[in-house]
């Protein structure tokens, strides 16, 4: 499994003070059943801000192609926007058929470009 995240979402990390750490926390609660499907294998869900909790937290968006690859794409503070426009899930619907069609080949590209950047992380076992 590959966790990545595009160019503008990394920089929408660094706008709101934020960093892998705190997309590590969202991978923990993506595995633990919080992350809400919009369709076309895109995905929502809140990350708390350290020290605000999630009211005062953000909303990433995802693409996630299951036991394979989640790629983060879209990321604004909660307090900014509430929803999607149609235009935003129409261009995220696009993105998406364009990440699912990727090879291990492309994707490896697009790292060595920075149009992509991975993120480590390592699912925990519940027991």
């Amino acid at each position: 499994m590959r966790y990545l995240k595009d160019r503008s979402f990394q920089r929408d990390l660094k706008n709101n003070d934020l960093g892998d750490k705190d997309l590590k926390k969202v991978l923990d609660d993506i595995f633990d059943g919080r992350a809400t499907p919009l369709g076309c294998k895109i995905y929502k869900i809140r990350g708390a801000k350290e020290g605000k909790g999630k009211r005062g937290g953000f909303r990433s968006l995802f693409f996630w192609k299951k036991d394979e690859l989640i790629v983060f794409c879209l990321l604004f503070a909660k307090n900014e926007q509430d929803n999607l426009t149609s235009k935003e899930m129409k261009a995220l619907e696009i993105l998406s058929n364009d990440y699912d069609k990727l090879t291990e080949n492309e994707i490896k590209k697009m790292i060595n470009k920075k149009t992509l950047m991975e993120v480590e992380y390592v699912q925990e076992t519940k027991q």
